[in-house]
């Protein structure tokens, strides 16, 4: 008997491939899972089997999440919990705890994956039956960012915190063999840079979780007090713990667009920028300009 695979009972599978404890079967009739027992077995008529998933699916599942995730320091974690060799399972779960952000992230990644092995299932069903293969529907993702991230205007009170997160993070973001009295003049260079966006009227996006923790900032200021039209970024940041997460191309994205609203015609990035940061800028509109960073407004 033909079914139909509804987004409801799509999920119940979902549910029902991950318990370990009990098996599950298609009510064809009905449209909803039920028990495997003495009185319920496979017909591919009235019951049908649901998809094979073994821990050896589901822990590759978490591998290859683990290998495209951006965000260092859990990545770190998870990968060695991965290659602990035992309590996988139970340990990766808790962990992501630690990270609600990239937990979230792995529910969604965890979720469009296994869905699409459940269609790519019911479409074998399909052609047995004769009807055509259902294309699949584009996921209707829940915007990570913008649900528990929050953006706030920068202002001058902000200045002292600022200065203390960098100063915190200097140490940190630079390879250990670098000289400390290096990491110092770096850090002094920047923070000269920033006290003269200050004295410029600088502007600017900070953005906290929702918890309140800093996340990451973005600010800019105009070149001279006499230049108005053309910015240089002061400073632009993205938080070790969240990294990852596409936060340095929001901060970007709306702090340009809050400069196009001012009038602005040009931003500037003369300080220096890491590789791993040159296909953000490129792909914003950034141009490399001799040994700096140029974009039209």
């Amino acid at each position: 008997m033909v079914f139909t695979l509804t987004a409801k009972l799509a999920d119940e599978i979902l549910q029902a491939l991950e318990n370990q404890e009990q098996t599950f079967v298609v009510d064809s009739k009905n449209e909803c899972l039920v028990p495997l027992s003495s009185k319920v077995s496979v017909d591919e008529d009235s019951f049908y089997a649901l998809p094979e998933w073994t821990s050896s699916q589901g822990f590759s599942l978490r591998e290859d999440f683990v290998s495209a995730l951006h965000s260092p320091i859990a990545k770190d974690e998870l990968q060695r919990i991965l290659h602990s060799g035992r309590g996988v399972f139970r340990s990766f779960k808790n962990t992501l705890k630690e990270y609600p952000e990239v937990e979230k992230l792995w529910h969604q990644y965890k979720n469009k994956q296994m869905l699409s092995y459940i269609n790519d299932w019911y479409n074998q069903l399909r052609e047995i039956w004769g009807l055509e293969k259902l294309q699949q529907e584009p996921e209707d993702n829940e915007d990570l960012l913008n649900d528990d991230f929050q953006f706030f205007e920068y202002s001058s009170s902000d200045y002292k915190e600022l200065v203390q997160i960098f100063n915190d993070a200097a140490k940190g973001d630079f390879d250990s063999s670098i000289p400390e009295e290096i990491k110092e003049a770096v850090f002094s260079l920047w923070q000269q840079g920033f006290e003269n966006g200050e004295s410029r009227n600088q502007t600017g996006i900070i953005c906290r979780s929702l918890n309140n923790e800093f996340a990451g900032c973005i600010t800019s200021a105009p070149v001279t007090n006499r230049t108005d039209n053309i910015v240089i970024l002061t400073s632009f940041y993205v938080h070790e713990r969240f990294r990852g997460l596409g936060l340095g191309a929001q901060l970007l994205s709306k702090h340009l667009e809050v400069l196009k609203d001012q009038k602005k015609q040009w931003i500037l990035l003369t300080s220096i920028v890491p590789d791993s940061m040159e296909p953000l800028l490129l792909s914003s509109g950034f141009e490399r300009t001799g040994s700096c960073f140029s974009a039209k407004i």
